[in-house]
């Protein structure tokens, strides 16, 4: 008799097989063709009154029910927001690995000043999207003006003291406890704007697999280093950080599959 194959097996299985691979930055789930793209002419941020109030609405909901629906489905934990204290105008990185993420950064570093970037297929047309954007949602893509836009989004968002949340491994694999390599596209934006970079990890912890919110001390950009040099190094710290809490909260080394092994040392 043959069994049923659950949709957590399936993920499951699709999970391992990306890891032997070595293929971590491929999202496996099903992507939505009701998006915008961002264009030149498209506003990442606001300025008007009424975009303003939709604003506060939007976040306002988050603070209210975010933490409570966290804590229900997840059990939610933050630990380490003494090392954020003071932080302002920064970026943070989060490894992905639930739909929910978004909710468990704003709780760990501020539901009124967090902003997220993601895919463009997030950037949905109607109310969805509307919300989400009103949230704090920044979509990443699009043509060579919206990036330029971008970029100047997030150095106007700094200069007000927000912090901007990039999830560097890219694609979201739910309930994955390792970290992940980290593409380099978030650190290049704080070397560039001269802003630091605040690590958070997220870990499965008890027999429950409690939901915690891991937040590390912030890393600065060199002054003595060029762009380039100073994204990698901010990168590579960040990266070692991750391990590190992986490491000490699971008891054991860091280790992927063999295959995925190679595949990162040829990187």
């Amino acid at each position: 008799m043959k069994h049923k194959i659950t949709k957590k097996q399936q993920r499951l299985d699709t999970i391992a097989r990306l890891e032997r691979e070595g293929r971590f930055d491929v999202d496996y789930l099903p992507k939505s063709d009701n998006f915008i793209l961002p264009d030149s002419d498209f506003k990442f941020v606001r300025t008007n009154i009424f975009y303003r109030m939709a604003c506060i609405f939007c976040r306002t909901v988050t603070f209210l029910f975010g933490p409570i629906l966290c804590w229900l489905a997840y059990g939610l934990k933050i630990r380490g927001k003494r090392n954020i204290k003071g932080v302002k105008g920064a970026i943070c990185v989060c490894n992905h690995v639930s739909i929910l993420d978004t909710l468990f950064v704003k709780q760990a570093v501020g539901h009124y000043r967090s902003y997220h970037t993601g895919d463009p297929h997030n950037n949905r047309k109607g109310l969805g999207g509307y919300i989400l954007r009103r949230a704090g949602f920044l979509s990443l893509g699009g043509s060579f003006g919206a990036q330029k836009n971008f970029a100047q989004t997030l150095e106007y968002l700094f200069k007000r003291g927000a912090i901007v949340n990039f999830y560097p491994e890219e694609a979201l694999w739910q309930g994955y406890e390792k970290p992940r390599p980290l593409k380099i596209g978030a650190f290049k934006y704080a070397a560039r704007f001269n802003v630091p970079v605040i690590p958070l990890f997220v870990t499965y912890e008890g027999k429950r697999r409690r939901t915690v919110v891991n937040i590390m001390p912030p890393v600065y950009p060199d002054a003595d280093l060029n762009l380039r040099d100073n994204a990698r190094k901010m990168c590579d710290e960040c990266s070692e950080m991750w391990r590190g809490v992986y490491e000490r909260v699971y008891g054991k080394p860091l280790q992927y599959d063999c295959a995925a092994n190679d595949a990162i040392q040829q990187q």
